[in-house]
């Protein structure tokens, strides 16, 4: 297929108020916590983009049935959890799709194949599987260890305890958790540490709890489930998605503009909402409304030194930021970043090199020389992810010659986000 190339024009100072979609981290959860509830429910503002279209698209191989109305998605379970599909589940690139479902058809009775892209065979389960079989789930891997595809047979989750390795990935202990209401008894969670991004896992138990799920702490690395438990149908709103309005507020940052960006909540779970802390280090001012975000940008950016471990899907973004802020800034404690939709950490040096950026690639992060931005010396590779199509976007606000090659990766999880960014030239362009 050929790739899409989106040129990008400099803008002197963005000005825009932006509609975000709604969250992927959330809408994830509240599709899969509605499928395991107890009758039907509402969705509003549910993101469809590929990642959630793949989770929505193998629930219904398992029975699930969904209606689409305006801005609302209805849910409807199946009678028997779950049907047996005829053919494997395939997954394409979504880490998240396939890592919860997993352990969500393995909550229910018969047979399940999963399988993926070329990259998802390169994207670790080891953990997830690991821990079903020590819930009483057989599981054969078809191809390399470790690795789809698999194919797993349940007569659902025993219980008891299980001790899952979630520093990859906050994916493996956030499928565990989710599915295992649907234990035969209680099911006490433990990890090693670290923990790798783990304010997901804080989505995905307020999202438990939104469904009558309450969980509780049972020592320091340990979460107790309660099981059998039943999930309630969902009545639910699905918040602005903070790694989609990263985008928008590094543009403020990077052209001493502003941005409004909407719905955003103070008390969201979104680990990414943290990046409007270091752009406040950075140089930039914010004010959080009751729903929404604004943030303006200074006339130069700061660099800084930050662990970026419970919020790695905005480093792409951070990562273009420094590129023009004089001096170091380093990222670290980000080494899962390389097992992504790309090795995020080395495509994002290679392409910021392009602009005669001097980066030095670490196993677990990056330090970034700014203050010196030329225009880049050929197209931007985006290496079929999104966050690296959104992110190297920004960098063409400042300087001219910036074509993204592959622009059409945003479908990941942004579907209009091209429409949304012509909306930084202003009301009046």
């Amino acid at each position: 297929m050929s790739k899409t190339i989106r040129k990008i024009d400099p803008v002197p100072k963005v000005n825009a108020e932006i509609r975000l979609p709604g969250s992927k981290s959330v809408s994830h959860r509240a599709l899969i916590v509605a499928a395991l509830a107890d009758g039907e429910s509402e969705i509003r503002n549910l993101l469809e983009a590929e990642d959630t279209l793949l989770t929505m698209r193998a629930l219904e191989m398992l029975g699930v049935r969904f209606v689409r109305e305006e801005n609302l998605v209805r849910v409807f379970p199946p009678e028997r959890r779950w049907v047996q599909p005829s053919e494997p589940i395939l997954l394409g690139n979504s880490g998240t799709s396939t890592r919860l479902l997993l352990a969500v058809a393995a909550a229910g009775k018969g047979t399940f194949t999963f399988d993926g892209s070329p990259r998802l065979r390169e994207r670790p389960i080891g953990p997830v599987i690991e821990a079903l079989e020590q819930l009483g789930v057989r599981c054969r891997y078809l191809g390399r260890p470790g690795f789809p595809p698999v194919e797993i047979t349940s007569g659902g989750l025993e219980g008891g305890d299980v001790l899952v390795d979630a520093s990859r990935s906050s994916q493996f202990l956030s499928a565990v958790l989710i599915a295992a209401p649907l234990a035969r008894r209680e099911v006490r969670v433990s990890w090693k540490e670290p923990v790798a991004s783990f304010p997901y896992v804080a989505i995905t138990l307020a999202m438990m709890e939104t469904a009558g799920v309450e969980t509780r702490r049972a020592g320091g690395n340990c979460i107790a489930v309660p099981a059998p438990a039943a999930y309630r149908p969902l009545r639910f709103t699905v918040e602005g998605d903070c790694s989609s309005a990263s985008y928008f507020w590094a543009a403020a940052a990077l052209t001493a503009g502003e941005v409004t960006t909407y719905p955003v909540f103070p008390d969201s779970s979104q680990g990414d909402c943290r990046l409007l802390d270091i752009l406040q280090h950075m140089g930039c001012s914010v004010v959080m409304g009751q729903e929404s975000v604004w943030v303006n940008g200074p006339e130069e950016l700061k660099a800084v030194d930050v662990d970026m471990n419970g919020m790695p899907d905005v480093v792409p973004t951070l990562a273009v930021v420094a590129a023009f802020a004089p001096g170091t800034t380093r990222i670290r404690n980000v080494a899962h970043l390389r097992l992504k939709e790309s090795d995020r950490l080395r495509a994002v040096a290679t392409e910021l090199r392009k602009f005669g950026v001097p980066v030095r690639e670490l196993p677990d992060g990056l330090e970034i020389e700014g203050g010196s931005v030329h225009p880049p010396w050929a197209g931007i590779e985006v290496y079929n992810d999104h966050r690296i199509a959104m992110a190297f976007a920004l960098a063409g606000l400042r300087v001219e010659g910036v074509e993204i090659h592959g622009a059409e990766a945003v479908s990941k999880s942004f579907p209009n986000f091209w429409e949304a960014f012509e909306q930084l030239k202003g009301p009046n362009a």
